[in-house]
């Protein structure tokens, strides 16, 4: 029977990932790359594309350099950690104010390091979905600065960021790459830039030197804006690039820039102005022309968008623009001082911008029906008037019509970013019909029965044709989503007919009592499981509904809390109305106070202006609270994992050698390794070398690894032994099924509180007692009950191990726990994921412990009397066969019904508010860690059916070993 299940599992697998793949093609659209390269024969002329102004370009990409910390206000009495620490620009455009200009840099969200270096090299707009190409990003296939300098025999240095080498690895004439990924290392790529910039600068065999320094993007990441090692990177970079001007020639122009910026608590990612306003600073080895008053009004001189440094770039060195650019040119840089000769110039480089630009959409639009032929039609009109104009005045400068010109480049702009913000809407709406189809079947069907291998062959068809366009991929996916929905359709349509028809007469048989029975009837109904069920679904619905406003997301932590003890509460009241003191009111209100506690964890997010985190989890604290904090974190830890311990032996679940080798053996080696981890790694003592420090949490990992093979292969718990008065008694039954599962909870324990530092680590203790005491007030509801306050509980640890629902607050650091450096970016991957879902991780695997619960027997835990079946514990799902079965039926149509159906509405907030302006910032992060959830949740409920269906085979050959002995 449970191997059906597990057919059953994957196949609700399969949907789950199929909806939220389709919608997800509808809402995460990605443009083309057109890849095709600019080239000097594309115009006709003596220069290339443009006379060349300078020989030479360096830029220097300071990581995460936000505007602000460039600026120097000398009114400041008391100036912030981050403020008036960078007074070289305020100084050098004091003392050059002919050579220099200081602007804002406003960059296209996403935020993130790879998307920026991908919008700064090529001048494209990066969309959302790119996002993910953060970490492991492979090569730039479309045309930039970089490979146009390649392609003109132009030198080109890199200093720096390794991510250089991973999308341009072929175009670098020198390169001196350091490691980016240790976001908890400040200096080692710095020092490394400095230790190479300058004596590169003095060669003769370069053209363009990169320098990207990474130390304030780390010291943010690591700390926050107001923390001294921010303010100590910030001088440090002053200073080099006060060095730096002063070996700038004539020839050479220098930029000085950020990607992006920083939130206040040091993170990127998102849109807001904070992250996006980043800093331009240019300084030119030969004077720079002054706009006159009417030029000033038509070019801002205050702040440029990110996009536009590449065509300055290439124009100022005489290359070609990069194909697919949709920046405009800095007017500044090309026009001299009552020059009218350098405004004629300006006038013919914009005009080259301009048609450069309608070229690249002109193109685009060939190969994708995203824009409209009228649009192109009226862009491709303007820009012929324009062009046609220009001839006339014979390369007379005219600011109108420069200003023409700008204004068709920056509408073509802000028209590729509305339709590469464009929704799929039919597919949409398709994948959210599905997901409440399913949903709603899974609620009224029972048991499912499905031949569930037809549709998994299709997976791979399905994921490969989100990337084509050819008509053959298209067919393949209308036939795949034809097929889906055709066999959820064939599935359910017959049970869930017999379901309505089976509640209506339910209903209608309740309403005839009630006109007997009055009042009293319906309080009947109130205490039976069904009212109880239905208070959970209320909850869950609400916590769904809530994704439609902003306002909720902003405080779901806090209302989680609340959900989980309303469900307390009416659970309690429901069962026990009448009385006060029992062992049922102790659990809940144990489970009610680790629940209230645990908002002490709670991280914050930029949004929540009236968060502060506590002083438990603040980094700025006196070194004896210090120590409070490390006794607290050690006593908490210990106390839990002997707590365990404790409970698996009362539980009788110590019986056989592999569990019991794993909890006496295994898991205090784990405990020891991580409080010694903890100790060295906090000490300003250095006893041992980075490098040995790693080894310790290594060997938690491969303890863990070790532990979960043994239990996977071992996973019994139970000894039948006779003691001669001819009645066999059974030892370790009494969580026979739920003992293998908590193991492993166990073992993963140090795993987690490593990746989450000591100082939260109290935060598993809290979450270890909240479920130990709600697998006691659940004992005896449904499978639906259980598995809807689990969830509860799931997500509010989510909040709890400090995230929130967005971008910036991902723990990057959590990769290098153990590590200094990965040569593979499965390892971290796997890291960060675990710590960003270890409590659905922890929830899932302490799942059969509640849902599995039975009474303890009459007699001992160790003992249990087979001629007894009021005394079989969880041996009753052996001793019926078709228990188990059911329950896990039971358990996947309540979870994969409660994940869908809050998919939905997170699906369906995103659709209602794909114009809003919190859209990218709020909706959906919310709606893609709801995905999250479901995935890891999904993949782990597998993971436990597989689990139990080992337990089961073994228990059963064991059982039928013993049968035939006697």
């Amino acid at each position: 029977m449970v191997p059906a299940t597990i057919k059953t599992t994957l196949w609700l697998l399969w949907l789950v990932v199929f909806t939220l793949l389709l919608y997800l093609r509808g809402f995460l659209l990605t443009k083309i790359e057109i890849e095709k390269f600019s080239s000097c024969h594309d115009y006709a002329r003596e220069d290339c594309w443009s006379k060349p102004r300078y020989k030479r370009a360096v830029l220097l990409l300071v990581d995460a350099l936000r505007h602000d910390f460039t600026l120097y206000n000398s009114s400041l009495e008391n100036p912030e950690p981050w403020q008036n620490k960078m007074t070289v620009f305020s100084e050098l455009r004091k003392e050059f104010p002919d050579q220099t200009r200081h602007l804002e840099f406003i960059a296209d969200p996403p935020s993130a390091t790879f998307l920026r270096l991908k919008g700064l090299t090529t001048g494209g707009l990066p969309t959302f979905v790119d996002l993910g190409s953060n970490f492991g990003a492979s090569e730039i296939t479309e045309d930039s600065w970089v490979k146009q300098l390649s392609l003109n025999k132009k030198n080109l240095v890199l200093l720096g960021d390794d991510t250089w080498m991973n999308i341009y690895s072929k175009y670098f004439y020198r390169a001196f790459p350091y490691p980016s990924f240790d976001v908890w290392d400040l200096h080692t790529v710095d020092n490394g830039v400095w230790k190479h910039l300058l004596p590169q600068m003095r060669t003769d065999d370069w053209d363009v030197i990169v320098a990207h320094f990474l130390g304030v993007d780390h010291a943010g990441h690591r700390y926050h804006v107001n923390h001294p090692a921010l303010s100590d990177k910030l001088v440090q970079v002053d200073k080099w690039i006060r060095e730096v001007v002063k070996e700038v020639g004539e020839d050479t122009v220098l930029f000085v820039f950020g990607d992006h910026g920083m939130t206040t608590s040091g993170d990127h990612g998102g849109e807001t102005v904070d992250e996006v306003t980043s800093t331009l600073f240019v300084y030119s080895g030969s004077k720079i022309g002054a706009m006159s008053s009417d030029e000033a009004r038509v070019f801002d001189p205050a702040r440029v968008f990110q996009t536009d440094l590449v065509p300055t770039l290439t124009m100022l060195l005489g290359v070609p623009t990069p194909y697919s650019s949709l920046g405009s040119v800095i007017p500044f840089l090309f026009l001299d001082e009552n020059s009218q000769q350098s405004r004629s110039d300006f006038q013919l480089v914009l005009q080259t911008n301009m048609n450069q630009v309608f070229r690249y959409i002109e193109a685009y639009s060939m190969v994708s029906n995203e824009f409209s032929a009228t649009e192109i039609s009226e862009i491709k009109s303007r820009v012929e008037e324009l062009n046609k104009q220009v001839t006339e005045q014979g390369g007379e400068y005219s600011l109108t019509l420069v200003q023409d010109m700008i204004e068709v480049i920056r509408n073509i702009r802000d028209l590729c970013s509305q339709h590469w913000a464009q929704f799929n809407l039919p597919v949409m709406g398709l994948s959210i019909f599905i997901m409440i189809f399913l949903s709603l079947s899974l609620i009224l069907v029972p048991s499912l029965s499905v031949i569930w291998w037809v549709l998994l062959p299709v997976v791979p068809v399905t994921v490969i044709s989100y990337d084509s366009l050819s008509p053959w991929a298209g067919l393949t996916h209308f036939v795949t989503v034809l097929l889906t929905f055709a066999t959820i359709v064939a599935t359910f349509y017959a049970a869930v007919r017999l379901q309505v028809s089976s509640l209506a007469y339910k209903f209608g048989d309740f309403m005839k009592s009630c006109n007997e029975s009055g009042v009293s009837n319906i309080w009947k109904l109130m205490r039976s499981v069904e009212f109880l069920e239905y208070s959970g679904v209320v909850v869950v619905f609400f916590m769904g509904v809530g994704f439609m406003t902003n306002s909720y997301i902003l405080v779901e932590d806090y209302v989680t809390i609340y959900f989980f003890g309303t469900l307390l509460l009416v659970n309690y009241i429901l069962k026990h109305p009448a009385k006060i003191l029992s062992e049922l009111t102790v659990a809940a209100v144990i489970a009610g106070t680790t629940s209230r506690i645990s908002a002490t964890f709670f991280g914050c997010r930029e949004e929540q202006f009236w968060c502060t985190k506590t002083w438990w989890l603040s980094l700025e604290v006196a070194s004896n609270v210090r120590n409070y904090k490390y006794v607290g974190s050690v006593v908490a830890f210990l106390g839990t994992m002997y707590g365990m311990y404790k409970y698996q032996k009362q539980q009788g679940a110590l019986m056989k050698r592999g569990l019991k080798f794993v909890h006496s053996t295994i898991h205090p080696v784990q405990c020891v390794l991580v409080v010694v981890y903890w100790a060295l790694s906090s000490s300003s003592i250095k006893v041992l070398t980075v490098e040995q420090v790693c080894w310790l949490p290594r060997a938690v990992y491969l303890l863990a690894l070790l532990a979960v093979i043994i239990v996977f292969c071992a996973p019994s718990t139970v000894s039948l032994v006779d003691l001669g008065t001819g009645t066999p008694r059974l030892y370790g039954a009494m969580s026979c099924y739920s003992a293998p599962s908590l193991a492993i909870y166990t073992t993963l324990l140090p795993v987690c509180v490593l990746l989450l530092q000591y100082s939260a680590a109290p935060v598993l203790a809290l979450l270890t007692l909240q479920l130990l005491s709600t697998s006691r007030v659940a004992e005896g509801r449904s499978v639906a009950f259980k598995v809807m306050l689990c969830h509860v509980i799931a997500v509010q640890y989510f909040y709890t191990t400090g995230h929130q629902a967005a971008v910036q607050q991902f723990d990057w650091n959590a990769a290098f726990v153990g590590f200094t450096s990965h040569p593979y970016h499965i390892v971290p991957v796997c890291m960060i994921a675990l710590r960003t879902l270890m409590s659905f991780v922890l929830v899932g695997l302490f799942l059969p412990t509640i849902v599995l619960q039975s009474p303890p027997p009459s007699k001992t835990a160790q003992e249990v009397d087979l001629g007894d079946p009021e005394n079989t514990a969880q041996l009753r799902f052996y001793i019926d066969r078709t228990l188990l079965s059911s329950t896990l039926h039971s358990l996947l149509h309540s979870f994969v019904a409660l994940i869908l159906f809050k998919c939905v509405l997170a699906c369906a907030a995103c659709f209602i508010h794909r114009r809003h302006l919190m859209i990218w910032n709020i909706f959906t992060p919310r709606m893609i860690i709801e995905m999250c959830f479901s995935a890891c949740s999904t993949v782990f409920l597998l993971f436990i059916v597989l689990l139990l269906e080992r337990t089961d085979s073994v228990l059963r050959k064991e059982f039928s070993k013993i049968s035939k002995e006697k």
